[in-house]
């Protein structure tokens, strides 16, 4: 145990847990393989959440959890309600149901509510780590969001945010100090 600016310290080892992350991330992007796809993904997310989860106990930084599994939620909040759209929708127009631009506009509400708070949960671990790529991450996750109705560039960023915050988990510190003080 280390003291600075009287305050009691503590280093913890959080390398399963970054591992963990990286390597959840990894599968949660294999959901277009075919056949194991889903599987994986499934997976994937629950290694991430496990990671977040166990860094934020590690750390006695309970927000970052909270945040991450209030957009992660959101996130599973889209795909519902996307899946019900699919199959549910009064004709419009053009052949454009309703149900279709509703889901649109929902999703998209949905999509930016929820990296917003997943950009809270990484901008917080980013600063406990003293590892900013999960900032940047996170930035342009959240961009990429807001820019999903300009066609392909919302893509194009989810796609390099979410190539960093693999990057981000596997290159973060294997030991931080965690304050020990109330």
């Amino acid at each position: 145990m280390e003291e600075k600016n009287n305050l009691p310290r503590n280093k913890i080892n959080i390398t399963t847990q970054k591992m963990t992350g990286g390597i959840g991330l990894i599968l949660g992007v294999l959901v277009v393989v075919p056949k194991i796809g889903i599987l994986l993904s499934i997976v994937g997310n629950v290694l991430l959440i496990i990671s977040i989860y166990q860094i934020s106990n590690m750390l006695k930084k309970q927000a970052i959890f909270n945040r991450f599994i209030i957009g992660f939620v959101l996130g599973l909040i889209i795909r519902i309600i996307a899946l019900f759209f699919k199959f549910v929708g009064i004709r419009m127009f053009s052949g454009m149901s309703i149900g279709m631009f509703a889901t649109i506009i929902l999703v998209y509400i949905l999509a930016v509510a929820s990296t917003y708070f997943s950009k809270q949960a990484f901008d917080m671990l980013a600063n406990a780590l003293n590892h900013k790529l999960f900032s940047t991450a996170a930035l342009l996750l959240f961009i990429g969001a807001i820019t999903l109705i300009l066609f392909g560039l919302g893509l194009i960023l989810i796609l390099i945010g979410w190539i960093i915050l693999v990057v981000a988990f596997f290159t973060a510190p294997e030991e931080v100090e965690v304050n020990n003080s109330v």
